[in-house]
């Protein structure tokens, strides 16, 4: 079960927008309108795609969402007026701030952690 609807997409260093990904389908309208946010996916532990068997279901969160070219930092104003003058490429990116472990019980009866496998909160950087 989702929590939101979102598109396959991935950041594009050249500009900071949301791409399609190779074989994916375009960025999802409504991703493409909101903010960078936390978004989440319940999941079967085996199509995380870590070789993991589980019957088990966890949450997976990710960020996903826009970047105003807005700087916040000196680093942010530097670099929007380096890109201004063509002297630097890329925009900022959704991505995580901080991660979270997922902790599940596969088929064998045994716990296991995934260190730092999901998100814990999202902003722009870049």
């Amino acid at each position: 079960m989702e929590s939101h609807v979102a598109g396959n997409g991935t950041c594009d260093l050249a500009g900071g927008r949301m791409l399609e990904m190779a074989g994916g389908k375009p960025p999802h309208p409504v991703l493409q309108a909101l903010g960078c946010q936390l978004w989440s996916l319940s999941l079967p532990v085996a199509e995380l795609g870590l070789g993991y068997t589980s019957e088990e279901t966890v949450i997976f969160r990710y960020c996903a969402g826009s970047c105003s070219r807005g700087a916040r930092t000196q680093h942010g104003l530097t670099l929007a007026r380096l890109r201004g003058q063509g002297r630097a490429h890329g925009g900022p990116c959704c991505r995580p701030t901080r991660y979270t472990d997922v902790t599940f019980l596969d088929d064998r009866h045994r716990w296991q952690r995934l260190p730092q496998l999901s998100a814990a909160a999202c902003g722009c950087g870049g």
